[in-house]
């Protein structure tokens, strides 16, 4: 149930929250599925991984929609998405978040490469897939979580 005493702007800010909190439970699935296909050892297990994610995939995509289109559309040119949007703290929380994503892929680049390189003995393609998923996968995770720490209420 909403209050209707609050205002329309305060309402699309739990709106885009709540959807930030589904996009990052999205890409923790997906990014899983993608590691789990990538570093599985047999041929066929393979095939039943890329089955399992196939529908892991389809299950974040329904969640996904399902919770962004859970209340209302938000149209762009409305006055509670221009204030919400147009928030310097809100900005700030964006610049903070992906900068420390970049640091953070870019730190990660060297432990991804031991790892994937040469620890585990990947075939070539396989490691430089698999690194790509992790460093996707670590990235957007960084910047989705760093940027609802920033973004929470002081209060």
């Amino acid at each position: 149930m909403t209050d209707s005493t609050q205002h329309p702007a305060e309402l699309f800010l739990r709106f885009s929250r709540r959807s930030v909190i589904a996009l990052l439970a999205t890409v923790i699935l997906l990014g899983g599925a993608a590691l789990s296909l990538m570093l599985s050892p047999s041929r066929a297990f393979f095939e039943t991984a890329s089955k399992v994610s196939l529908v892991a995939v389809a299950v974040a995509l329904l969640v996904t929609i399902l919770v962004a289109l859970h209340r209302r559309r938000w149209p762009a040119s409305s006055p509670a998405v221009q204030v919400v949007m147009d928030d310097e703290m809100r900005r700030a929380s964006v610049l903070r978040a992906s900068r420390a994503a970049l640091i953070t892929v870019l730190l990660a680049q060297y432990p991804l490469v031991l790892l994937f390189g040469f620890f585990m003995e990947l075939p070539a393609p396989r490691g430089a897939f698999a690194m790509g998923a992790a460093t996707v996968t670590l990235g957007l995770i960084t910047l989705l979580s760093l940027f609802l720490y920033f973004d929470r209420d002081p209060a």
